[in-house]
């Protein structure tokens, strides 16, 4: 049995046969070809073919012998997929065509320190990277420049620009024990008051894109960050009309006034338990069956109150599940580590019981959620409440960056590392919330996309004596997601 190569004018073909009575028989016939990388590959599968057909009738003499086997070899390969994707949105939201992609698309998928993301890329993504030259890099990198650029695209997705944003603060710990002017020990939202940390300042819109952001001190009380970082977002991009949702938390007495004098509308959770009686018992009386929102004015405040079965509910609960613990605990006598609203105590801090008036009172609160919003917010009653739910994407932008990004805890000892590193996270963050939202069009997630993205590249194999390139052949479920980001 052998191959017989018939070579003419216009092509060349394999065939595989044996001699039979001095004539040849044809077994298999393997192809044509009239490209010189097409005949090599046809010549290297005839001679695997010629091999399984050699041995498909015999028994081999040596069994634990090893069969002749001609194979493809795989040279090079690297992942195209997530430059496909993540690299598609970095441009088309108008960042510089610089490292700063290739940094983001690492940060994006390996989410690890800047050397372990150095040796990924470089070993999976085909790049060439030292440490010192991304160090180098990171140095000469403009937060005004790209906060800008995030500003940009972010209200080109609003027909008016940004009128509503949406600020809040988290912590970031560094794994060291040194303290100097930026990181110091404080309040830690990460639970590690033993760190030094940073606060971190972030602006995102309704939508939870982020367009800007800025850190402070590490013991800085965070509402203390507010005004300074409402003061630079309004002379940086000249902001005239802005409305500003925050927690009860940031918006103090102090922070209102300040956001009053210069007549920018807010939005803030109101602590309805706190009002006076006379606010408390017109706010109660209300009957939120037939209209559930409720409003007034306290202290030149307009003063919104909602009204939610299904909050009602789950207040309900929460406070039965308490009171049950509670009542445990005391019958068999447990120490209370912490001390509740519903237990009573005298002078000498000794638990006395539960305070059911307490628990009566907090009922009559069940389902009522409150609002403070300017006098003049022109806005109508279910625009603010919706606006304040919006909150909650500032919340999820801060997830993403400590959870998905890894952007704790921080390794750097300079204060300009410091901000590049955030810079970094920040850049993609946006890219992540950009393709999130495209991804979501067709059911798929980010952390799914990683995944899928990482079958998707391009190389070269070597077959007999002769280099091809190759390419993914993608499945239907990852060219749909390629597909929603061509001509992004």
């Amino acid at each position: 049995m052998f191959i017989r190569k018939i070579v003419s004018r216009k092509s060349t073909c394999f065939q595989i046969g044996q001699k039979r009575y001095g004539k040849f028989v044809l077994i298999k016939h393997v192809g044509c070809a009239s490209i010189p990388n097409q005949i090599e590959v046809l010549r290297v599968k005839a001679k695997q073919l010629l091999n399984q057909y050699k041995f498909k009738y015999q028994m081999a003499m040596f069994p634990d012998s090893p069969t002749f086997s001609s194979k493809a070899k795989l040279q090079h390969w690297r992942i195209t997929g997530y430059h496909q994707v993540f690299g598609v949105v970095y441009d088309s939201i108008g960042f510089p065509s610089t490292l700063l992609r290739d940094l983001v698309i690492g940060r994006i998928v390996c989410p690890k320190s800047k050397v372990a993301m150095i040796r990924y890329l470089n070993r999976y993504l085909g790049l060439n990277l030292t440490k010192d030259q991304v160090y180098r890099f990171m140095d000469t990198l403009d937060k005004e420049a790209l906060t800008r650029c995030a500003f940009d695209f972010v209200s080109k997705q609003h027909p008016t620009g940004i009128t509503v944003c949406f600020y809040d603060v988290t912590t970031l710990y560094f794994e060291t024990e040194t303290e100097d002017s930026l990181r110091s020990k404080g309040f830690s939202k990460d639970h590690r008051a033993d760190m030094p940390q940073i606060l971190i300042g972030l602006f995102v819109d309704d939508k939870g894109y982020p367009f800007d952001f800025d850190f402070f001190e590490g013991k800085t009380f965070e509402g203390h960050t507010f005004p300074i970082a409402i003061t630079k977002l309004r002379q940086k991009y000249a902001l005239t009309q802005l409305t500003v949702v925050a927690d009860a938390g940031m918006l103090s007495a102090d922070n209102l006034a300040f956001l009053d004098g210069r007549k920018i509308s807010y939005i803030v959770g109101a602590r309805i338990k706190n009002l006076s009686n006379v606010v408390t018992v017109g706010m109660l009386k209300h009957n939120y069956v037939q209209q559930p929102i409720y409003q007034t004015v306290v202290n030149n405040q307009r003063l919104i109150v909602e009204y939610s079965e299904k909050r009602a509910g789950k207040a309900e609960a929460d406070r039965k599940r308490l009171v049950t613990k509670l009542q445990q605990k005391l019958i068999k006598k447990k120490l209370l580590i912490h001390k509740s609203k519903y237990v009573k105590v005298d002078g000498k801090q000794t638990i006395m019981g539960l305070d059911y008036q307490k628990i009566k009172a907090d009922q009559k609160f069940d389902g009522l959620k409150g609002y403070f919003t300017n006098q003049n917010n022109l806005n109508s009653n279910l625009e603010i409440i919706e606006q304040y739910h919006n909150l909650w994407k500032v919340e999820k932008a801060f997830r993403m960056s400590k959870t998905d990004l890894r952007e704790r805890p921080v390794y750097h000892q300079q204060v300009a590392r410091i901000q590049t590193h955030l810079l970094i996270c920040f850049v993609s963050l946006l890219v992540m919330k950009e393709a999130e939202l495209k991804l979501a069009k067709i059911g798929y997630s980010i952390k799914q996309a990683i995944e899928m993205l990482a079958s998707v590249g391009q190389g070269n194999v070597r077959v007999g004596n002769m280099d091809l390139d190759t390419e993914s052949d993608n499945d239907t479920e990852t060219q749909s997601i390629l597909n929603i980001f061509k001509g992004h």
